[in-house]
């Protein structure tokens, strides 16, 4: 029996999908990557307990009660302003992540949080008390612009207050120091948001899930899959796809160009020979459909390929 796929393009744009691929969303995007891929689970709505989901994939099992990402971002100033600078961009290693970590995480800035280390840029703090604030992840703030993002509530005040203790900790911290002498952005501050509890799902509409990424890995632990290892190749998985609906969960690396095509051209060529029954690509909120091509089509294009230059 015949696959259906789920494709989910993590942190890419509907534009950039739609470029490399020459697709057409079949409706105009919905919200953002991630709330995309909340809707593939049944979740929906403006406020997602992202830290909570992610915390499931890092860690296995849901947190025990309120949790919020704190992560490491560089802050540089910017007029009258601070820009956030996210630092997956220049990756902090596992040694200085943790030294960092250790070092925010023992000073006792917060009183009643629990931290816990889920990657280098994953950072969180549990705490059996919610607190009333309300933030928003850093890759949403317009270019970058700190004001715009900073915490609301009535517990913002000392949210902000010890977040710019924090601050203080990390300025000299030897990684820091280490990275601008390498002419790299620092971890100079740290970044709040996504706190929640974690949502209850319904069982997963997928039999399958394949993802290295924390959201989608956190939301199929949540609905009741464990998610599988992305396979090395698109040719890998195609060998001995699963039966029934699979859901597969790549990076925004999977779709720089030169990626993008080799995924598509392997999927489309399994849609083409009936070794999948149907592929749907999710980016950036927005829905695209491979069509099987005709066999006419098919030819064409070979005849395309092999034709000298």
């Amino acid at each position: 029996m015949s696959a259906r796929l789920t494709v989910h393009f993590s942190g890419v744009p509907a534009a950039h999908l739609a470029a490399v691929s020459g697709l057409t969303p079949v409706a105009p995007p919905a919200g953002d990557s991630a709330a995309g891929a909340c809707a593939l689970f049944g979740l929906n709505g403006d406020d997602m307990p992202l830290a909570a989901i992610t915390y499931t994939h890092d860690f296995g099992t849901p947190p025990p009660a309120w949790c919020a990402r704190l992560d490491p971002v560089c802050l540089m100033p910017s007029g009258a302003t601070l820009r956030l600078v996210e630092l997956p961009q220049t990756p902090l290693s596992e040694p200085d992540a943790r030294e960092l970590f250790d070092r925010v995480s023992a000073a006792g800035v917060i009183p009643g949080v629990q931290w816990r280390f889920g990657a280098p840029h994953r950072w969180y703090v549990e705490s059996t008390d919610a607190p009333d604030i309300q933030t928003c992840p850093p890759d949403s703030l317009p270019g970058g612009d700190v004001a715009a993002g900073q915490p609301r509530g009535a517990d913002a005040p000392r949210w902000q207050g010890w977040l710019n203790e924090l601050q203080m900790l990390l300025f000299d911290a030897a990684p820091n120091l280490a990275r601008e002498a390498r002419d790299l952005p620092p971890a100079n501050g740290l970044w709040l948001w996504g706190g929640g509890t974690a949502p209850s799902l319904s069982p997963a509409p997928f039999d399958t899930v394949c993802t290295d990424q924390p959201l989608i890995g956190g939301l199929a632990r949540l609905a009741g899959r464990t998610p599988r290892a992305v396979p090395e190749s698109v040719a890998e998985w195609l060998d001995a796809p699963p039966s029934g609906h699979a859901l597969l969960g790549l990076g925004a690396d999977a779709a720089a160009p030169e990626r993008a095509a080799h995924w598509l051209d392997a999927l489309q060529a399994a849609l083409d020979g009936g070794r999948l029954e149907a592929v749907t690509l999710h980016a950036g909120g927005a829905r695209f459909h491979l069509q099987r091509r005709s066999l006419l089509a098919r030819l064409r294009r070979g005849l395309r390929r092999r034709a000298p230059r």
